[in-house]
C-alpha cells in the first residue's frame, strides 16, 4: 500500500494553522529551521524525494499539534491522527525535564529506542570528568535489515571513537 505523505502534509498544515502558528513558529518550537516543516507539509524531503518513514521531526511536530506521536504513521494509513492526552507543545514537556541538557538533545534521548551507548574519556589524569557520550537512537519499527546497517555504521563508528586520545573507556550501563 502506497503510503499518502502529501496527505499528511496537509493533516500537518491543517493543525498548524488552527493552533494558530505560522511556519516559523513551528519550525522555531520544534528547534529546526523552516525547511523540515515546508518539507513535511508539502510531503516530500528538501531534495524533492519521497519520504520513506515518519522522522524524529515529524513525531514532534504531532506532539506540537496536539496528537499522539504515532498519528502521523496513522495517517499515512488512512486513518485519522489521535488526539494527545497531555498538552502538546514540546516547550511544555521540556520544562518538567530536570535535565540541564539543551531542549533539542534532551527531547531527543527521550524519542526512540536506546540501542546501543559508549562513553569516552577525554581527560587526562588532570581532568578525569571529561567525557564523549554517545547514544546510538533508532526509530521505533525498524525492521531487521535496518538494525543490521545500523548496526554495521555504528560498529565502525565506535571503533574511531575507541582511538580518541585518552583514557580507554568500558561502556557504562545505563
Amino acid at each position: 500500500m502506497e503510503r499518502d505523505w502529501e496527505r499528511l502534509g496537509r493533516a500537518f498544515a491543517e493543525a498548524r494553522t488552527a493552533a494558530g502558528l505560522t511556519q516559523e513558529q513551528a519550525a522555531e518550537r520544534l528547534h529546526v529551521s523552516r525547511t523540515p516543516v515546508q518539507a513535511i507539509e508539502r510531503g516530500r524531503q528538501p531534495n524533492g524525494k519521497t519520504f520513506t518513514k515518519v522522522t524524529v521531526t515529524m513525531r514532534a511536530y504531532a506532539r506540537l499539534v496536539g496528537w499522539t506521536e504515532d498519528s502521523p504513521s496513522r495517517i499515512l494509513d488512512g486513518q485519522e491522527p489521535e488526539p494527545a492526552t497531555q498538552p502538546a507543545s514540546p516547550d511544555a514537556s521540556e520544562s518538567t525535564s530536570t535535565s540541564d541538557l539543551p531542549p533539542a538533545v534532551d527531547r531527543e534521548l527521550r524519542s526512540g529506542k536506546t540501542l546501543d551507548h559508549a562513553v569516552v574519556n577525554l581527560g587526562g589524569e588532570s581532568d578525569d570528568d571529561t567525557r564523549l557520550i554517545v547514544v546510538l537512537k533508532g526509530a521505533e519499527g525498524l525492521s531487521e535489515e535496518e538494525l543490521d546497517e545500523l548496526w554495521l555504521k555504528w560498529r565502525r563508528m565506535r571503533r574511531q571513537f575507541h582511538a580518541i586520545p585518552g583514557e580507554s573507556d568500558t561502556p557504562q550501563e545505563s
